[in-house]
């Protein structure tokens, strides 16, 4: 099966970022089935992005009182669900959000590519079109670009700058 085959009803988009032999980096939008999302919306919780998915094991991040840290776990036991806590700290908005270590030029830039089909595959847009469209050079464009995808992707997966 191709990664490209890939159809689930939870899953809305799918980009690549990266693949090594059969082993891809992808970032993906999609929706909690309705008894996971029932399940969740009994708690004042949030979860922290990235989900990530190997075999059987689901790893992510969720932010909330120490209250409803308890409550859910305490559930999530009654339920049989095996878990284990890798780490608990406090919870620092502005230092997670990937998104907020951008520059103003960067934060623009990644959403006029996104907006347009940059990162979408096939492309609807290339870095010559979406320069001229902006009004900026290719070479200026791309250094953007990289610099903001560079910074999103190791927010991502937790590399200090």
């Amino acid at each position: 099966m191709s990664i490209e085959s890939i159809k689930s009803d939870y899953i809305t988009d799918l980009i690549i970022i990266g693949n090594e032999d059969k082993k891809y980096t992808c970032l993906t939008k999609g929706n909690f089935s309705d008894e996971i999302s029932r399940f969740l919306g009994q708690f004042d919780l949030k979860l922290e992005y990235p989900i990530i998915f190997d075999g059987t094991i689901c790893q992510f991040g969720i932010i909330g009182s120490s209250e409803e840290l308890n409550n859910i776990l305490k559930i999530a036991k009654e339920f049989g669900w095996g878990f284990e806590i890798l780490s608990v700290q406090k919870y620092d908005p502005l230092d997670l959000n990937a998104f907020s270590k951008l520059t103003k030029k960067q934060k623009e830039i990644l959403l006029h590519a996104y907006d347009n089909g940059y990162f979408d595959h096939p492309r609807k847009i290339n870095a010559d079109q979406l320069a001229r469209k902006i009004g900026i050079h290719k070479t200026t464009l791309l250094e953007h670009l990289h610099k903001a995808e560079n910074q999103v992707i190791r927010n991502l997966i937790g590399k200090k700058s």
